[in-house]
């Protein structure tokens, strides 16, 4: 048996061509712009840590850093000579460790105390219009 050749496909019509190809993308959805409130509320979005939370963090750091100051070490008056009452004073040995833990501990409430999650009902006028 002989081969038989193949039959060519009459061409498709110009219109089901076009319908073939993809159809353009559609525009891209617009994103509403929500209004903020203030820092702590960003629209729908809110944040995990409140006002209260982010003042204690701050007052923590900054005793941490208030500790890691006063521990901070100067210099002999006078290199020949070794004062342990320099070193080893009441500030650097008692004081500045005391800062430092006091620092970690308002850290470590700041993080954990829970924020007033309660959103004030909106005020309504339920008072009658004068006529």
């Amino acid at each position: 048996m002989a081969k038989q050749p193949q039959q060519r496909r009459p061409a498709a019509p110009q219109s089901q061509q076009q319908a073939k190809r993809p159809a353009a993308a559609p525009a891209a959805p617009v994103r509403k712009r929500e209004s903020r409130d203030s820092l702590f509320s960003a629209g729908k979005h809110d944040f995990i840590y409140g006002r209260q939370n982010f003042i204690l963090l701050g007052i923590g750091l900054g005793l941490v850093l208030l500790g890691l100051i006063l521990m901070g070490g100067g210099s002999m008056p006078d290199p020949n000579t070794w004062d342990p009452n320099i070193i080893y004073s009441f500030r650097r040995i008692t004081l500045a460790p005391i800062l430092m833990v006091a620092g970690f501990v308002v850290v470590i409430v700041g993080i954990f105390k829970k924020t007033n999650t309660a959103e004030p009902s909106p005020v309504t006028d339920n008072s009658a219009p004068d006529a």
